[in-house]
């Protein structure tokens, strides 16, 4: 081997190294969350994709500002549209996605934010809603009749679910809206249906993935999920707790979310076609004792 191969060749392994040891450190949870994860074996994880993860990290702004507010070279402003009506920011939101793994039993898990997602909720069906909230989520409860019908939506305020990006945006993307928006199903395998759990600290709970969101967000989660984890996104319960009815006739939410180290594991394939707004809670509560061996917690006492 001639010298200029064998320095090239210490030069990458070095490299490699390095990039082990990144890696090793994005995957590890916060201390606060280790007791809770310590059935995850994250020295088999790898990266699911570090260019893709890379372009959440650039449109946050976090790599420079050329980057901020692209994601895949679109720009996300919309032209002609006030500041105060630009959704699609990035950096309104900043997704501030940590890692994106694959973990050894072929669970997706990502480390990022967690923005408000109450689509579905009583406000949005009473008349309140905020400025992107909608009637319907994304998923609905299987054999419902009616689709459209409030029934058959996913109740934020019951049920705790997340959000994945699913939404193209053709005002933004034009013809590749499809493709932006099969994107990140396309690369982890997750469909909407399908559970997992949510840790912060040392709280979790069992989700359901219930909502899309647009392709350059990843992070949400339910008025549920928050209660779940003592970071309650609700200015009032009604008496049995099932509702954010709020104090009056405004919106009833809080609408902040957590802006990092929350962490999201969900299992490609495991959606359950016999789910109810009955059976929902136990059955999750079963799944996440089954794959993560966790028990407790507000939902699964």
């Amino acid at each position: 081997m001639s010298l200029y191969m064998l320095q090239l060749s210490r030069v990458l392994v070095t490299l490699g190294i390095a990039a082990l040891a990144v890696h090793a450190r994005a995957a590890e949870p916060p201390a606060s969350s280790a007791d809770l994860l310590k059935a995850v074996e994250f020295s088999a994880s790898v990266p699911l994709d570090e260019s893709y993860r890379g372009e959440f990290v650039g449109c946050d702004g976090a790599a420079g500002q050329s980057r901020k507010d692209k994601f895949l070279g679109f720009n996300l402003r919309l032209p002609g549209v006030a500041e105060s009506k630009q959704y699609y920011l990035c950096s309104r939101d900043p997704s501030n996605v940590k890692a994106l793994l694959r973990l050894k039993d072929g669970a997706i898990y990502w480390r990022s934010k967690m923005a408000l997602d109450v689509d579905g909720s009583w406000a949005a069906w009473n008349g309140l809603p905020g400025a992107t909230d909608l009637k319907e989520t994304s998923y609905k409860w299987p054999g419902s009749p009616n689709s459209s019908a409030q029934s058959a939506q996913i109740d934020p305020d019951r049920i705790p679910f997340i959000v994945m990006p699913t939404a193209g945006l053709s005002k933004i993307t034009g013809s590749k809206s499809g493709e932006m928006g099969r994107m990140f199903a396309d690369k982890t395998g997750l469909r909407l249906g399908d559970m997992g759990v949510v840790v912060y600290k040392d709280r979790w709970t069992p989700v359901l993935i219930a909502d899309g969101g647009p392709f350059m967000r990843l992070g949400e989660g339910s008025s549920r999920v928050f209660e779940a984890i003592g970071e309650s996104r609700c200015k009032k319960w009604n008496s049995d707790g099932t509702a954010c009815v709020g104090p009056g006739h405004v919106y009833p939410y809080k609408n902040f979310g957590l802006g990092h180290d929350v962490i999201f594991i969900a299992y490609p394939g495991s959606r359950s076609p016999d789910l109810t707004p009955q059976n929902a809670i136990s059955k999750l509560c079963a799944f996440a004792k089954e794959k993560l061996n966790l028990t407790g917690g507000a939902m699964c006492p």
